[in-house]
């Protein structure tokens, strides 16, 4: 028989269901029970020495979260903290040349080189070389010099369409290590070469097509580094895939620019607002949708995030007339269907359920909802997640922790890099170098004229000299290297002086200005903003050496043979499509700065599908255009066009008045626009779309930039997890007692009194000149003046964030000294210049009181 035992800790009890085991035996009852209790104990003991030990000891888990998209276990849900972001620079010596977005660029040999638009790995379009003879042709980007004792890395993203091979290379070196050309003719592959120089010299960057003549191949994303001893001693164990993961393409020179991490919500859908949808469908609520179809496969699709290797499951309940379904899709980098390719079933109303694993070269997934037939179909609760479990559904709820801030380091060897550090929550970056924007903020002096270029200043003052010298770097307007050599000896070269500041040389062929003429001041910024001059009596390919008419052409266009945007008074605009010199420098003393963030990073206990990478904008403000079509678009091309900042390559939200706005469909940019609006735009029904409010947005950056880890840690016990919350508390409740406090002041915000230009005076007895900006953002301008002559001046300026976005044309009282009131006129321009425009001769003052509040854009 069993012998009977107490429930809990199984001491041994009589058994007393006869007489002959009724019986007190010593060691049973005694000391087995003994044993027991003491074995108890212990068991106790160390269960409350481990529970005292997490309530009383602050314990945390390191995480290193790798660049790209990664799966990522964590024990518990908790916080993220970070420790350290370090920055990095890529400069890619072709400059924007490799992303073979204009095939003038390229030099053939025994090939016709022309734009491809279908097969290409980023932008708009690759190369494609087609020979014409054997063995083969090949497109080759200008020259640039290589350093004795230097070592470089080329890499390029190549497919075979016909033909032996395709391959990349420097020529005019030998290289030492790199893999053979490619043979797929299904897809890109990387192929990379790294050289060790021995010698200086001049070198071309080289896309080659191996076979007899009409092979055909593309290539795209070409760039070449120069990297230290120890990263080409490092290739040696390396992929291709992951030498193009560790050099990506850039153009010209990037930092890490605007990081972040993503944490994707247990469900990796989307509500249907996001999908793209056609005009039969109908969303119900944000994870229902209706389809009222009157044709078969009517598509509803959304693209989502993965991992190669990773399996997924799908779930989503069906409902309405039997043939509505979803359908998985994935894609190679030729765009044509791979092995995922699979559907729920056609035939089944309810709960139906899908499993996946992404196969290797998968580029893309989407997700699709469709349809057999006319009818009527319904999907809700669609839901994608980690592993093969099916799990009860959720929306998606995802967690990013985002900066707006540039990091640099030493492009080489990757020395001296500015860091982000955490701070009572608060996120700093010590930094150690400075990037600026070479345009139309800086004033400019010519210093020397020399045959066939200038010679120009960035006086003294104006911008911080490099800590040592080489240890800057300067990119023209279409993203080439200057030289880092005396300017007086070349042109496009970058060094410095301590007496006359930074010095750059200007060759007359890009500035238009001949070799007998100096220009002002303001004909070098415009310039530095994008424009060309030229002699108005001639077409714009010539110079202008001092006399007859002036003219201006959009230098960004002018290069790609376009000659239609010109003007005949100086340019004080930026031109469009035009990109302005960079230079970057080692500062002489690192500064602390604090960084604009948003968000706050968790993990979900299990896994997570975490996603880091860099180009976030956060909350731009937009302006949306309502469209004669029935649509509000942003990022639109509409009449006007308000592009967004930077070009996107992807809208993550759209807010209404600092709160999340859905019904926005984001669609394709119109083929030939990209270059302006990106690769998306958005739009909403009219009826949607409210006239008062305030729109922002969230979205990827299309240009580039390298990625670069987070490291941090998270709580792994309570005792942590109880003091992070604690100091969460803390720090949230002395921020908004600041926000409250900076509210108080921006509410109450001061006059400023400008200073007055061109002998422009204050009016005595009359309040003077003054302007401020309220808390929505509106100008004010009060007082008045007296002008001392009756010609066009700029009589103040602006202060920068107090500027227009447009020219603001106004009309204002003023009085002439011998005769009562009459109206003139006032020019405010988006560069801050408050420009008297005078008619009447109001010679005795002008009035600034009846300006309307202007909203400040600059």
């Amino acid at each position: 028989m069993t012998n009977p035992v107490t429930p809990n800790i199984g001491l041994n009890k009589i058994d007393r269901t006869s007489p002959a085991t009724t019986y007190f035996d010593l060691e049973k009852y005694i000391d087995q029970n003994a044993d027991t209790v003491d074995r108890f104990a212990g068991e106790a003991s160390q269960a409350i020495e481990a529970l005292q030990q997490r309530l009383d000891t602050e314990e945390r888990r390191e995480v290193v979260l790798q660049p790209g998209l990664q799966i990522v276990n964590e024990e518990r849900s908790a916080p993220f903290s970070l420790s350290g972001i370090k920055g990095r620079t890529l400069v890619n010596l072709l400059g924007r040349d490799g992303n073979c977005e204009n095939v003038s660029r390229f030099t053939p040999w025994q090939a016709t080189l022309a734009a491809e638009t279908v097969n290409k790995t980023q932008g708009n379009q690759s190369l494609k070389i087609t020979t014409t003879a054997t063995p083969g042709g090949s497109g080759a980007l200008t020259g640039f010099p290589v350093k004795e004792g230097s070592y470089y890395l080329i890499v390029a993203e190549v497919r075979l369409g016909s033909g032996t091979s395709i391959g990349a290379y420097l020529n005019g070196l030998a290289y030492s290590k790199g893999n053979t050309n490619s043979t797929d003719t299904t897809k890109f592959k990387t192929v990379w070469k790294a050289y060790s120089v021995s010698a200086a010299a001049t070198v071309y960057a080289v896309g080659e097509v191996v076979g007899p003549s009409g092979s055909v191949g593309y290539v795209d994303a070409i760039r070449v580094y120069e990297i230290s001893a120890i990263d080409y001693a490092a290739l040696d164990g390396m992929t291709p895939e992951q030498i193009a993961a560790k050099y990506p393409y850039v153009d010209s020179l990037q930092p890490v620019r605007n990081p972040y991490v993503l944490r994707y919500g247990e469900n990796l859908l989307p509500p249907f607002y996001e999908w793209a949808r056609g005009s039969q469908t109908n969303v119900i609520s944000p994870y229902a949708l209706n389809l009222n179809a009157i044709e078969a496969f009517h598509i509803t699709t959304c693209e989502v995030p993965f991992v190669i290797g990773q399996s997924y499951t799908l779930t989503a309940t069906f409902s309405g007339d039997v043939g509505g379904y979803i359908h998985v899709r994935g894609y190679d980098s030729s765009g044509a269907i791979n092995s995922l390719d699979i559907t729920t079933s056609q035939s089944k109303i309810g709960i139906n359920v899908l499993n996946y694993t992404v196969p290797e070269g998968t580029v893309s997934i989407v997700v699709i909802f469709t349809n057999t037939k006319v009818g009527v179909f319904n999907v809700s609760n669609p839901m994608l997640t980690l592993g093969s479990e099916t799990k009860p559904f959720k929306p998606r709820e995802d967690s990013m922790l985002a900066m707006q801030t540039d990091l640099y380091a030493d492009p080489v060897n990757g020395a001296n890099a500015d860091e982000v550090f955490e701070k009572d929550g608060q996120y700093f970056k010590l930094a150690k170098w400075k990037g600026n924007a070479l345009d139309g903020s800086l004033s400019y002096v010519v210093l020397n004229n020399y045959t066939g270029f200038k010679r120009v200043a960035v006086p003294v003052g104006q911008l911080p000299l490099p800590l040592t010298l080489q240890k800057y770097w300067a990119t023209k307007y279409q993203g080439s290297l200057l030289s880092l050599i005396d300017t007086s000896t070349r042109v496009d070269a970058v060094d410095y002086s301590d007496t006359h500041g930074w010095l750059l040389s200007i060759s007359n062929t890009d500035s238009g200005w001949g070799d007998n003429y100096t220009p002002t001041a303001d004909e070098i910024k415009a310039y530095f903003i994008g424009w060309k001059m030229y002699d108005a009596a001639a077409n714009a390919s010539s110079v202008y050496n001092g006399s007859g008419g002036k003219a201006w052409v959009n230098l960004a266009k002018f290069v790609k043979g376009d000659h239609s945007e010109y003007t005949t008074t100086i340019p004080t605009v930026p031109a469009v499509e035009y990109t302005p010199y960079q230079l970057v420098y080692q500062l002489a003393t690192p500064t602390v700065e604090p960084i604009v963030s948003e968000g706050m990073l968790t993990f979900n206990e299990g896994d997570n599908q975490i996603e880091v990478g860099t180009g976030i904008v956060v909350r731009e403000s937009v302006k949306p255009v309502v469209w004669s079509n029935g649509y509000t678009w942003i990022n639109g091309r509409t009449i006007p066009s308000y592009p967004l900042k930077n070009r996107p390559s992807k809208i993550l939200t759209i807010y209404k008045n600092a709160r999340q706005n859905t019904g926005w469909r984001y669609e394709p940019v119109d083929s030939g626009f990209q270059d302006i609006h990106g690769l998306v735009q958005a739009r909403i029904e009219n009826s949607l779309f409210d006239t008062s409010a305030a729109y922002s947005a969230t979205y990827l950056m299309m240009d580039t930039s390298p990625i670069v880890p987070f490291t941090g840690s998270y709580a792994a016990n309570e005792k942590m997890m109880l003091q992070e919350l604690t100091d969460t508390v803390q720090q949230n409740a002395t921020a908004v007692s600041v926000l409250m406090n900076k509210k108080a002041d921006k509410d109450s915000a001061g006059w400023i009194t400008p200073t007055l230009l061109n002998g422009a005076i204050n009016v005595t007895g009359l309040p003077p000149v003054r302007i401020m900006k309220d808390s929505m953002g509106y100008v004010h301008i009060q007082g008045a003046i007296k002008p001392m002559n009756m010609s066009v001046s700029t009589v103040f300026k602006l202060p920068k964030g107090y500027r227009p976005g447009v020219l603001n044309v106004l009309i204002v009282a003023g009085l002439p000294t011998d005769s009562g009131d009459v109206y003139t006129r006032i020019n405010i321009d988006p560069n801050g210049d408050v420009v008297f425009v005078p008619t009447n001769n109001p010679n005795h003052w002008v009035s600034f009181f009846n300006i309307p509040p202007f909203l400040a854009e600059q």
